[in-house]
């Protein structure tokens, strides 16, 4: 059950919306007073506008009242790119829902991030009066095509109810679905090769079963080794390879930030624990830098006039609590700290503009530019004489510059990778 379940989105984790909404505590109505303090298409933090909040909780009237003034809302993309019509769905808000669809027939193609509509959403939260609602909506406005759409992983409402084992939702879905196609499509394949009979037969369970597999059954439903299909190898090393590196993808696409999904408060959050571990790092090494600082000082006597090569490291002119590795390799102790000033700077202006509007923050400033002031003065003071100029200019110069830098830099690079892919493409 792993192999699929890990192809599922997880709508068991708490919905942010459920959380964010409480009707008790505020009432979206529409109000010149709150309309003026809010506009209806503005995202509150956790990602969802006011008609978001209003389908959830239910409220129908209010739902007309937004609608009113403007269709456009029922369309409108919030957190994980759930719409109105989503987040009524999740509730089992039929009213909602009809009311949605009545003003916007449209908004039953909308899908979320994870290439899901409404219905994939009513089949996994097991809302069987919001499956009921829809499928009659699908047939009453004539968009039998939504009941064949496939989310990222190519599972349709069939696969879904099939997984959950729920015969009634099965019975809705393959009811709907039109006698000339309806065989196709309850064979409909998912992107790990899977019919809605492959998930039954793979994932038993101790009731409804044999309920579920009579009824598949009897709409023709075949497993995915029997249906004539050439695009699906199964059981050869190949395909294995295939599905792991598709599993790869879909993982890194999965923790990529998305805009509608991820919420500005947690990705800021995220920000500002790696500035703040780069900026602990590089100061940390501004105090111990690669091969540690001389304990004492030594001045080669001169009258003795030592020539031999054979001079050891200990009758190296040395001052206590330079760098060991500056005295030996100037060019290389350069490089460390133009590369860690570099570091330390950027996570200080990160911090900085993270932090923007914070209390306390002028404190916060002071403490920044202490640390600043600090990460100089022992950069500085752990160079040799012989390239302590060039510390001198780089801990003074760049983290000022370090913001027209960056984005200097990024534009530069945005350039370049822009050319490159239009190079590629006209070469391929």
């Amino acid at each position: 059950m792993d192999a699929f379940e890990s192809n599922l989105p997880k709508e068991i984790v708490p919905d942010p919306l459920h959380t964010s909404f409480n009707p008790r505590r505020e009432e979206y109505a529409v109000s010149g007073k709150i309309l003026r303090q809010r506009s209806v298409f503005d995202l509150d933090k956790e990602g969802f506008s006011p008609l978001h909040a209003a389908a959830a909780a239910g409220q129908v009237d209010t739902v007309r009242a937004f609608l009113g003034i403007d269709k456009k809302l029922c369309r409108i993309k919030g957190r994980d790119g759930k719409t109105p019509l989503h987040a009524a769905t999740m509730r089992g808000k039929t009213d909602v829902i009809r009311e949605i669809v009545s003003s916007c027939v449209d908004c039953l193609e909308d899908e979320t991030v994870q290439g899901q509509t409404a219905l994939h959403l009513a089949v996994l939260h097991q809302e069987i009066e919001a499956v009921i609602a829809i499928v009659e909506l699908i047939t009453e406005t004539n968009q039998i095509e939504v009941l064949y759409k496939k989310d990222e992983q190519g599972n349709t409402a069939l696969h879904l109810a099939t997984w959950r084992k729920n015969r009634q939702v099965i019975e809705v879905l393959v009811q709907a679905i039109p006698e000339e196609s309806r065989t196709f499509e309850v064979n409909a394949m998912n992107k790990m090769g899977l019919s809605a009979l492959d998930l039954l037969v793979m994932f038993p369970s101790e009731a409804g079963d044999r309920e579920v597999h009579a009824k598949l059954i009897e709409t023709g439903a075949q497993r995915g080794r029997d249906i004539g299909t050439t695009n699906v190898e199964r059981t050869t090393s190949t395909s294995t390879c295939q599905m792991e590196s598709q599993s790869h993808k879909d993982l890194v696409k999965y923790f990529t930030f998305k805009k509608h999904r991820d919420s500005p408060s947690e990705a800021r959050s995220a920000l500002l624990v790696v500035a703040s571990l780069v900026a602990t790092a590089t100061f940390q090494a501004s105090l111990t830098p690669p091969g540690g600082t001389w304990q004492d000082s030594y001045v080669p006597d001169v009258s003795k006039n030592i020539t031999s090569v054979n001079t050891t490291t200990n009758q190296q002119a040395r001052t206590a609590g330079q760098s060991i590795m500056g005295t030996f390799n100037g060019v290389a102790f350069t490089l460390f700290v133009f590369f860690n000033t570099i570091g330390f700077s950027v996570s200080l202006s990160m911090l900085n503009i993270l932090t923007l509007g914070f209390p306390l923050r002028f404190q916060l400033q002071v403490c920044m530019m202490a640390m600043y002031f600090s990460h100089n003065t022992a950069m500085i003071s752990i160079a040799p004489d012989h390239v302590k100029l060039y510390c001198i200019l780089i801990t003074s110069i760049l983290p000022a510059t370090t913001p027209s830098l960056m984005r200097l830099l990024e534009k530069t690079i945005g350039m370049l990778s822009r050319f490159f892919h239009s190079m590629l493409q006209k070469i391929c």
